[in-house]
């Protein structure tokens, strides 16, 4: 049956669906601040003209990247740590914004929500994503539930796709990888259309430490757009996005497997509507993803501390919505946002294991169960007085057809001292909703209410031309956190709003350049604590569980000559504490993570105007990352590339 929802769901949205109205200026790494444009405000704007946190990774940035996955250029970023990014294909990557939980930062792709309802956390794979594809990632530090809902409490990830150009890429190197991606766009008359094509191989290396078997991943990804103008003032876009892969795995810390493995499929259909008038513009979205997760861990080859002999899980989820906002000019220069967004998730999961006791089969989740509705309302107004002053307020109020409705909001005063220079502070409330596996699983609690956030940052940035330099310190507090707890009945585990977590930090970050060099410095400085209330017990311990307290990064760029540059990356992140079971004890055990020393050498040359290679050899010093203990890091390995546009 819900097979059958799923297929007329998506013929329903194929045909009906009318991607996001992106801004058409092309974002190069020398432009000024003010003439970025970004939608953090979800419509394009100046990023000269927000007090919000916000970065930008340019097309010239990705494009460079080329040989990385999104985790690995993601992991360079001031305030960002993604667990996983290093280790071995097909890993889980574990999503971290300024020390907050994984599944407190939304993913976003051309404006759409990208949720996974089948995760634990909601999440999306994020080795379904491909890196070529995008045009630029702008990331929103803070909460950001005002104007885009559950799961924005510590930032949200915007992925904006590649709507222009054609390109071919070819790419070969160590750990026996290789990929070819080609994507054509194309305008007749009115209508634009586009396709991209990847694949992606690679042979790896053994995701459990000390061990030699190699665990390796295959990605395949296909695009589609189409899109076109309605007279002189609307247009729409639509577009149908599929990405799969399938990775081999390993049985846990230091355990290897030779017959794990996953398989992901994720289908996205979005499409939006504009209208533009004399005061304002109407957006009108509509989407749908369907992923499939699906794990086999068969049985000839077996652990020998295994308790299974064979083993099946699927997991099915379905998220899907409509949301429709305007942007308006009110007098006195006040701009106004101003909509309605409706979310509908489902998940269907089933798995059984095979041991010497016989088949055990997990009570099975039905679509027609697991089942929410997310709406929500929200208005924000606005105003910026050209190098003098700008403030925002905002406000949502959400309901959840389960536990019933909260309402967040956001304050965002900045101010011009001096040319180029501003000072700023926001301060957000937020929310995430629990998971569907949180309330109807065989662990799950219907009476779970939403996590709260609250987050507090202030700080300056200065542009000097050549100079560019922000300085920001943050506080977060969430309250009803959900964590697992062990109780002495069966099923013998339970979800519960029984956490608070703190955390605070700083983010420092300069760049410099001047003619053909260029160098940027970035440092995070994270700090927090976690409190468990369960049984009328507290506990207290650290939240920065496999995040560091310390990371520090330095980029240097230098034009060699017209045609042939060169840079050098190098990042510290320091020491973590990670936790796992002891099978020996039947406890679980915490371990410190020793900080580690990431370079890479990068070197781009122009053969012409319309192709360029490129190399990037990884992990210079072969100093392997530990990110999660008893997994292995990625080691020295070379990636070139050869990149095409016409």
């Amino acid at each position: 049956m819900f097979n059958i929802r799923l297929t007329l769901l998506t013929a329903f949205s194929f045909a009906c669906l009318p991607t996001v109205y992106a801004a058409k200026t092309a974002i190069r790494p020398d432009s000024l601040l003010t003439e970025v444009q970004v939608k953090a405000s979800k419509y394009p704007a100046k990023l000269s003209q927000t007090g919000k946190v916000v970065s930008i990774i340019s097309q010239e940035q990705i494009q460079q990247s080329l040989g990385k996955n999104l985790g690995e250029l993601l992991q360079e970023r001031v305030g960002v740590s993604i667990v996983g990014a290093r280790s071995a294909p097909g890993s889980n990557q574990e999503v971290y914004v300024r020390g907050s939980n994984t599944g407190n930062v939304l993913l976003l792709i051309d404006g759409f929500p990208a949720n996974d309802p089948s995760h634990i956390s909601s999440v999306l794979d994020w080795n379904l994503i491909d890196l070529g594809s995008l045009e630029r990632i702008e990331i929103m530090k803070g909460g950001q539930s005002t104007l885009y809902g559950s799961d924005a409490m510590a930032g949200v990830i915007n992925l904006i796709t590649r709507k222009s150009g054609s390109s071919l890429s070819l790419q070969a190197g160590g750990l026996g990888t290789h990929a070819e991606a080609f994507q054509i766009q194309k305008t007749i008359k009115s209508l634009r259309m586009g396709l991209a094509l990847k694949n992606f191989q690679t042979q790896g290396f053994s995701a459990a430490a000390n061990q030699l078997e190699k665990d390796g991943m295959g990605q395949q990804n296909i695009r589609l757009n189409l899109g076109s103008t309605i007279g002189k003032h609307a247009d729409w876009d639509l577009y149908y996005q599929s990405e799969f892969y399938q990775a081999s795995l390993d049985g846990g810390p230091f355990m290897d497997e030779r017959d794990y493995t996953a398989n992901a499929s994720n289908h996205a259909f979005r499409g939006q509507f504009h209208q533009q008038f004399v005061q304002g513009d109407l957006f009108v979205r509509l989407f749908q993803d369907i992923t499939h997760r699906f794990f086999r861990n068969d049985s000839t080859d077996i652990p020998a501390n295994a308790w299974s002999n064979y083993s099946e899980s699927a997991y099915v989820g379905l998220n899907q919505g409509a949301e429709g906002y305007v942007k308006w000019h009110l007098p006195a220069g006040i701009q106004t946002v101003a909509g309605v967004e409706f979310r509908n998730q489902s998940t269907a999961q089933s798995d059984y294991s095979i041991s010497a006791y016989g088949r055990y089969d997990s009570p099975t989740l039905a679509a027609s169960l697991a089942n929410i509705q997310l709406l929500g309302t929200y208005v924000t107004f606005e105003k910026h007085q050209e190098d003098v002053w700008g403030l925002e307020l905002g406000g949502r109020l959400s309901n959840h057809s389960l536990y019933g409705n909260n309402l967040t909001y956001h304050v965002n005063p900045y101010l011009y001292l001096w040319p180029k220079g501003k000072l700023f502070a926001n301060y957000y409330s937020s929310f995430k909703a629990p998971s569907l596996y949180q309330l109807y699983s065989p662990y799950g609690n219907k009476d779970l209410k939403a996590e709260q956030g609250k987050t507090f940052e202030a700080g300056f940035e200065q542009n000097m031309g050549a100079l560019y330099v922000r300085l920001v310190g943050f506080q977060q507090d969430v309250q009803d956190g959900i964590v697992f707890q062990s109780i002495a009945v069966e099923p013998y585990g339970r979800y519960a709003n029984v956490s608070k977590q703190n955390t605070s930090g700083i983010e420092l970050e300069a760049r410099y350049a001047w003619k053909g060099f260029a160098t940027e410095l970035g440092y995070t400085y994270l700090d927090g604590e976690m409190h468990n209330q369960i049984d009328g017990k507290d506990t207290t311990y650290s939240a920065l569980i496999r995040r560091p307290k310390h990371q520090l990064s330095l980029r240097v760029n230098q034009q060699l000559t017209k045609r042939w540059s060169a840079s050098v990356y190098t990042q510290y992140v320091g020491e973590r504490t990670d936790y796992y079971y002891d099978d020996a004890t039947y406890q679980t055990q915490s371990v410190n993570l020793p900080g580690y020393v990431w370079t890479e050498l990068q070197s781009t040359y122009s053969l012409n105007k319309r192709w360029r290679v490129q190399a990037i050899l990884k992990n210079v010093l072969n100093h392997l990352p530990t990110e999660m203990y008893g997994y292995s890091g990625q080691p020295r390995n070379l990636q070139l590339s050869l990149l095409g546009t016409f």
